[in-house]
């Protein structure tokens, strides 16, 4: 078999593995935004921020965009990005979440 024959073989496993790599890759970046974000917005929260407020707007927006797309985000938005009090429910460990809400 030709090399270009065993390219075009295994390349359905390539595009696989690269979207898992991906998807791995994204994970970890999202709980390490996580981990910054989280205690930022529960001092905001504790100062007396509204989700009225700009920052705490720009802050909820960003951790919300760090759930995965589908059912995941949507459970997640539903649980924690109601209110100030759902937001200070959050784990600040992120491995804490049930897969139901993050990844």
């Amino acid at each position: 078999m030709s090399i270009l024959a065993e390219i075009k073989t295994a390349w359905p496993i390539s595009k696989l593995f690269t979207a898992m790599y991906n998807e791995f890759s994204t994970k970890n970046q999202s709980e390490k935004v996580y981990r910054v974000i989280v205690p930022m917005i529960k001092n905001y929260v504790n100062q007396g921020y509204t989700f009225q407020n700009p920052e705490m707007k720009e802050a909820v927006e960003m951790l919300k965009g760090l759930a995965p797309v589908g059912a995941p985000r949507h459970n997640f938005e539903r649980r924690y990005l109601v209110d100030e009090r759902t937001l200070l429910d959050l784990p600040d460990n992120p491995d804490r979440l049930s897969p139901g809400y993050w990844w």
